[in-house]
């Protein structure tokens, strides 16, 4: 397994940017800067939410594991009065606007967002997003592998850990690995519409075409 090391990253105005051969991805990840302040707040009204949860098999042979979250509101992804997406977005939106400004564009739409709770043995496999920019904040982090995404057909892991916030192109193919421990991992996922040139038609172009041929563009090398 390979990780994303320092020679594919730039910082920049406190944004890591990691280059990918994958169609020229840019991955963007910075540090939360409220992170500290708002944790354990925002854990609290998470653990209140209603939530469903997810066990399915394997769904496809090249698979080597299906999906198992214990906890996640991804049915009410698009209601922005939960009480914790209400706490939670007057700091999200002072982080993102330092993604819109290195990758070049001049507002975004939020479209989905929803929270991920993953315990001992939980996992979600291979998956692309819809719109054209997914993103992950780490709330709560175990140890071991956080997130890791499939470059010319092997997979590598993401070098991040609690407080970060990381975006990439929706049709990058990413998964979240097995929890090994009894540490109970939390994430805040998202999907987002950037607005303001051209590369977004361009972008979801290449979306459609990576979700048409999805299973075949990595086939047995992603294990």
């Amino acid at each position: 397994m390979e990780l994303i090391d320092a020679k594919d990253t730039q910082i920049q105005k406190g944004v890591k940017v990691i280059k990918t051969s994958n169609v020229n991805s840019k991955i963007l990840l910075k540090s939360f800067d409220t992170h500290g302040e708002i944790k354990d707040k925002l854990l609290d009204l998470i653990n209140s939410q209603q939530s469903e949860s997810i066990e399915q098999p394997r769904t496809h042979p090249t698979a080597k594991y299906g999906d198992n979250v214990s906890r996640l509101d991804w049915t009410q992804s698009h209601d922005y009065n939960r009480p914790w997406v209400e706490y939670f977005l007057p700091h999200f939106e002072r982080n993102y606007n330092e993604f819109i400004n290195e990758l070049g564009y001049k507002s975004f739409q939020l479209k989905d967002i929803w929270f991920q709770q993953y315990e001992q043995d939980d996992t979600h496999g291979w998956h692309t997003h819809d719109d054209n920019y997914t993103g992950v904040y780490y709330l709560e982090m175990p140890t071991g592998p956080k997130t890791q995404i499939l470059v010319d057909g092997e997979t590598k892991d993401l070098q991040v850990q609690e407080g970060d916030i990381i975006i990439f192109p929706a049709f990058l193919i990413h998964r979240a690995p097995v929890v090994s421990d009894n540490n109970r991992k939390t994430i805040i996922s998202f999907n987002v519409n950037f607005h303001g040139t051209e590369r977004i038609d361009e972008d979801e172009q290449i979306l459609l075409d990576v979700q048409k041929n999805f299973f075949d563009s990595f086939g047995d090398n992603a294990k």
